[in-house]
């Protein structure tokens, strides 16, 4: 044998550097014998959009800034609202008057201080309508004033009340970013962002890495690992073959045809949560026949959910009761469309649709997993006689399709209520109003509850509100909704404190890699 021809003193002397270098690449450690923290990596579906806070709509965008950014208050993993850069809180009896107490002795990435007069630069932006940043609807629109009071005290004064005001403080779109970086280089933002988070942007190469360092100042602690590097993988196999090997250490969107497989490797674990995301199908009310309320119930009474949740998805998702998510505060049960594809027959006839009649369906290339459940709606159609053509775009060009609503007739997209409010789905998909308004759903009686229900301050008082919205928009049937998600995160065993919230979105603060 080989080791027989080595020689004893050869062996030994084999052995000795094997664990030496069995020690060298373990942990290694600093000079004051703390052990250093390692690299993370993070397998995506593709790459972020844009990094501006005040600008992005999609969902890696918003995971990405969130370890680079804070906001004022923040989510804990039940969806309550917590403190961050805002220490306490107040409001006015009439809802319109909100004054923040500031957490002192913060400095941003780019060691500017964090102040009062810096939430009120933020806000400021967001507010203004001429820069036309996608997030002003969510707070900026209300803002009719900001006061400082010193460095460490911030008031907001509303043009109307709003329920909804502290959750929608707690998302990316509110992210406080350097008042420096908005006065001299506003432009970049977008590419390279600067806040008071934990970690401080290094470098993004689009379609290959997009790599994040530890902010060693950060007011929250020192994060546990050294960098995270965010790669972009849109094949699933291809993401759960890196969790595997180890050459990603976390990965997002676990395909459900290889969830139990990987429950079986040691290596291996599956972070399930359930979200406020429920997949639709928008329906464009602009083009004919989809103008009519009768060929917009018949595509939803044509849609075998059970069997789309049961079969094609093996029960790992929730049928969807309403426009949005049983998570979310606001949710009503007003009921599935049951699968009636005889009635739906009747009305398309009643409606003077015929067979044979051609439709375009668009879906974004990122969300794979949604791509089971459009080819799904696009054979139940079929069923009907009518021909659906199915349209994979690129998450930019799907954008820019929707933008134009005589390029489809149906889409497919997700409803996530990231504030974990109703208001942040029906205002941004179905009030009439909304620029995100995909489906052109127009209906006053709607829009007066949708904009009640964001007015109003008690919760009793919101639900009762939102209730009704949501059985006259099921009725009116702008959308075909589906299910409800349940996101499944793959991460490596040595990995420790990844935070999966309902939103989709990781808190990766308290991280630890072994």
């Amino acid at each position: 044998m080989k080791w027989e021809r080595i020689g004893k003193r050869g062996w030994l002397l084999a052995v000795v550097l094997a664990l030496l270098v069995t020690a060298c690449s373990s942990e290694s450690s600093s000079s004051n014998g703390e052990v250093e923290a390692k690299d993370l990596v993070v397998g995506l579906t593709g790459d972020p959009v844009s990094l501006d806070p005040h600008n992005a709509t999609d969902t890696i965008s918003s995971l990405i800034n969130y370890q680079i950014l804070d906001t004022l208050v923040a989510f804990n993993d039940k969806m309550e609202i917590v403190p961050r850069l805002a220490e306490s809180w107040t409001t006015s009896d009439d809802g319109k008057t909100w004054t923040f107490k500031l957490r002192q002795g913060v400095t941003f990435q780019d060691g500017t201080p964090f102040t009062a007069e810096a939430v009120k630069t933020n806000f400021e932006r967001l507010a203004d309508k001429s820069k036309k940043l996608s997030r002003r609807v969510l707070v900026g629109q209300f803002i009719e004033s900001i006061a400082t009071n010193g460095d460490s005290e911030v008031v907001f004064h509303l043009n109307t009340p709003q329920g909804p005001f502290l959750n929608n403080l707690a998302v990316t779109a509110s992210g406080i970013l350097s008042p420096k970086q908005i006065k001299e280089d506003e432009q970049g933002i977008a590419k390279h962002p600067i806040g008071t988070g934990p970690f401080t942007f290094k470098e993004w190469t689009p379609g290959n890495q997009l790599v994040l360092e530890a902010n060693p100042q950060y007011w929250g602690g020192k994060p546990g690992v050294k960098s995270v590097t965010f790669k972009p993988v849109p094949e699933n196999a291809a993401r759960v073959i890196m969790l595997e090997t180890g050459e990603a250490d976390v990965i997002e969107k676990v395909p459900a045809s290889e969830i139990e497989r990987l429950k079986s490797n040691e290596e291996v674990q599956i972070v399930s949560r359930p979200t406020n995301r429920v997949l639709y199908v928008g329906i464009n009310t602009t083009v004919a026949p989809f103008d009519q309320v009768k060929v917009r119930q018949a595509l939803n009474y044509a849609i075998d959910r059970e069997t789309l949740v049961n079969k094609l998805y093996e029960g790992r998702v929730k049928m969807a009761t309403a426009a949005v998510a049983a998570q979310t505060f606001g949710y009503s049960d007003v009921g599935a469309y049951p699968y009636e594809p005889e009635k739906a027959k009747q009305l398309l006839k009643e409606a003077g649709v015929k067979e044979g009649t051609k439709f375009r369906l668009i879906l974004a290339a990122n969300v794979i997993q949604d791509r089971p459940a459009a080819e799904f709606v696009q054979n139940g159609l079929q069923k009907l006689g009518l021909v659906v053509e199915l349209k994979i775009l690129e998450l930019g060009s799907y954008l820019e399709t929707l933008k134009d609503p005589k390029t489809y007739d149906l889409f497919v997209r997700g409803a996530s209520a990231a504030t974990g409010d109703a208001d942040s789905v029906l205002s941004d998909g179905l009030l009439s109003t909304s620029a995100t308004n995909y489906s052109h759903y127009s209906n006053p009686e709607a829009d007066k509850l949708i904009k009640a229900g964001a007015a109003q301050v008690k919760p009793q008082d919101r639900q009762k509100t939102y209730a009704e919205a949501l059985n006259i928009i099921k009725d009116d049937a702008p959308w075909i909704s589906l299910h409800e998600d349940v996101g499944y995160v793959g991460v490596r065993k040595n990995v420790e404190g990844v935070e999966v919230q309902p939103t989709y979105i990781w808190d990766l603060r308290k991280v630890v890699k072994k």
